[in-house]
């Protein structure tokens, strides 16, 4: 672990350096990129021999501590979740130095990176952490860091407010985990995870309010839902590079929660793992049924954030019903494709959300509609934001497609069982439905922001970023193509993951590489014949261009308002989830638009709030009494009381 705290050392550090050097901004910023740089590097050395099948001590702090001895070690799971945490947060530390330049003088933007450091940290230490008392700790700085992060730009009422509903949904999280802790413990000293593991068999009531807390504390922080409803407010607030970091490493730690609860939990109820996968298939419908009704790019992409953590819980519920039912190969297969896609998402999706800040950054806008034609001025971020998108579509030869294809093998297994399991393969359907949604989307994105003709000025003089922010891109770009390329290489270590989660012995169940060999000739067969048809086609297949006018539909000529808008494009598509898409429709003789809305915040959570805030407004008056009216409370408050012990059976 010596490494370990090193990396840790460094990335903090560089954020000292960043903030510590406000007058002199390119000290500041090559200090900043070498400390966190070398941090997150070194992090990954320990991660790395861990998957390769290398032992690292855990580190024992404080003996004496209450609650027990601090804990730190990298096991399998964890070491996926650091390289998660490792590099997509070198890539977004990186590329925030420069999207955050232009606000030098008149933001504290050393800082900001200081903050984003100590986030990184935070997150690192979260997944190492082996008791509840450091790993509590940590959490609650990971909620605190984000935090200031989301509300970076807190002049703007909509910042506030996105950063008060987060900070209320995180805050809610946390007090669950104390609950859930203590209830785990009952009234033990120690509160390391070992000591968790190693509890007697609970009954079936305390140990069904262990595994539902653990759900709902865990599955707020990942924003499955109804849980969700915090996510996109949070993520369109933030910086672009917030964003990606939030959404490719912050909300996963509700993922890593519930994988490691599992695991030290044991096999959980069968009820539990049906829950889990209704919860995965609906986050997943509905987080891209709401994303294909969105305007603003950055709510687009938190909503498919939604969607992406239902894939992921479809392979956890998979996992956990394989443990209930007694199937280890299908539940090694399902954790093992849930911490799969939870490493590709990381990466699809942080380079998605930096993409759309080269966009923000390049025209000042993030709607959609007056948007399009950036391929032209902006070739390698929309090279880079197509290969993003292809890959959370989930089409080979990309990272999603691996993952996916491990989740659709583990619900396929169960579907040939011969007890309940059988019908875990329904959500296969879910998954493939999600997909089609999911390709529908992206081809709305891409369409409308990158192809056809600028709808507005803005977008006509959109040029390419600075090298610090297409080089993150490009970085993620070829990570996701060369998973995509390799699974062979990344499919093993995840089912050693999924060994891990499941309390099985590496090697006690045969599903070998899971066709990962296999799946690596095709990826390999299929890049070689995209890469041939387009060179035969560069070679032989133009030949003299052909010029015409452009049919304009029967006006005398063409202009930008006759394309495709994001609205037109997803309007088909919505009306077959008229009832739960969320849209307010704006539709005139000359005019259609639509209006995205989140139907859980909108029409369930604000609601109730405003009526609690009623309630308690009406409740102001009782404090406006006098004395003989308090005495009335007292005696009434004194007679209720007595009137139920009496109904109880006690003895007043």
């Amino acid at each position: 672990m010596t490494l370990f705290a090193v990396s840790v050392a460094l990335i903090v550090l560089g954020g000292v350096a960043a903030a510590a050097l406000p007058r002199h901004p390119v000290a500041a910023a090559r200090w900043f990129r070498l400390l966190f740089g070398a941090g997150c590097v070194t992090g990954a050395v320990p991660a790395l021999a861990v998957l390769g099948g290398a032992f690292v001590p855990d580190a024992h702090l404080g003996s004496a501590a209450p609650f027990g001895a601090w804990v730190f070690g990298i096991d399998p799971l964890s070491a996926v979740f650091l390289l998660v945490i490792l590099s997509v947060g070198a890539a977004c530390g990186f590329y925030g130095v420069t999207y955050l330049a232009h606000e030098r003088g008149h933001r504290a933007v050393g800082a900001a990176h200081l903050v984003l450091a100590l986030l990184v940290a935070a997150l690192a230490l979260v997944v190492t952490a082996r008791a509840a008392a450091p790993f509590l700790v940590a959490w609650e700085v990971m909620a605190v860091t984000a935090y200031v992060l989301v509300v970076f730009e807190h002049e703007r009422p909509a910042v506030r407010r996105a950063g008060m509903i987060y900070v209320v949904a995180t805050h809610t999280g946390t007090l669950l985990l104390f609950v859930l802790f203590a209830a785990w413990a009952a009234g033990s000293g120690d509160l390391s995870f070992a000591s968790l593991a190693a509890h007697p068999p609970f009954s079936a009531g305390r140990g069904g309010m262990i595994i539902a807390l653990a759900l709902v504390a865990f599955g707020l922080k990942a924003g499955m839902v109804p849980f969700h409803f915090w996510l996109p407010e949070a993520h369109a607030a933030a910086p672009a590079h917030v964003s990606a970091l939030m959404s490719g490493v912050v909300i996963k730690m509700g993922i890593y929660g519930l994988l490691r609860a599992v695991a030290l939990f044991g096999p959980p109820p069968p009820w539990w793992g049906w829950v889990v996968l209704a919860l995965g298939a609906g986050s997943g419908v509905l987080g891209v049924v709401w994303a294909l009704a969105q305007h603003d790019i950055k709510r687009l992409l938190a909503f498919h954030s939604v969607e992406n953590i239902g894939i992921i819980l479809l392979g956890l519920g998979a996992g956990a019903l394989g443990m209930a039912y007694g199937h280890p190969l299908i539940a090694v297969l399902g954790f093992a494709g849930a911490a799969l896609h939870t490493l590709n998402h990381a990466l699809f999706k942080s380079l998605l959300f930096l993409g759309a800040g080269s966009v923000i950054h390049a025209t000042g806008t993030r709607d959609i509609e007056r948007l399009g034609g950036l391929a032209r001025g902006m070739p390698v971020t929309a090279a880079a934001f197509l290969i993003g998108s292809a890959a959370i579509v989930g089409l080979p030869p990309l990272n999603g497609f691996v993952s996916e294809w491990v989740v659709y093998q583990a619900l396929f297994r169960g579907g040939t069982t011969s007890d309940a399991m059988q019908f875990a393969v329904v959500a296969a359907a879910f998954l493939g439905l999600v997909g089609a949604l999911a390709l529908a989307c992206f081809a709305k994105v891409v369409g409308v922001l990158y192809l056809g003709t600028p709808r507005d000025a803005v977008a006509t003089v959109a040029r390419e970023p600075a090298r610090g922010m297409t080089g993150p891109l490009v970085g993620l770009a070829g990570a996701c193509v060369a998973i995509g390329l390799l699974p062979i290489v990344v499919v093993p270590p995840a089912l050693r993951v999924g060994s891990v989660v499941a309390g099985v012995p590496a090697g006690a169940v045969p599903p070998g590489d899971a066709g990962a060999g296999a799946a690596t000739l095709f990826a390999v067969a299929l890049t070689g014949s995209l890469l041939g048809a387009w060179a035969l086609r560069r070679a032989f297949g133009r030949g003299q261009p052909l010029a015409g006018p452009t049919w304009a539909c029967g006006f005398a000529t063409s202009s930008p308002r006759m394309a495709y808008t994001a609205s037109s494009f997803a309007a088909p598509l919505l009306g077959s989830f008229r009832s739960v898409a969320g849209v307010r429709t704006d539709r005139t003789a000359s005019r259609f638009a639509t209006q995205a809305i989140d139907p859980v915040l909108d029409r369930v959570i604000l609601p109730a709030w405003r009526g609690v805030r009623a309630a308690a407004t009406g409740l102001r008056a009782i404090h406006r009494g006098g004395l003989s009216l308090y005495l009335v409370y007292v005696m009434a408050a004194a007679v209720a009381l007595l009137l139920y012990l009496m109904a109880a059976g006690g003895t007043p």
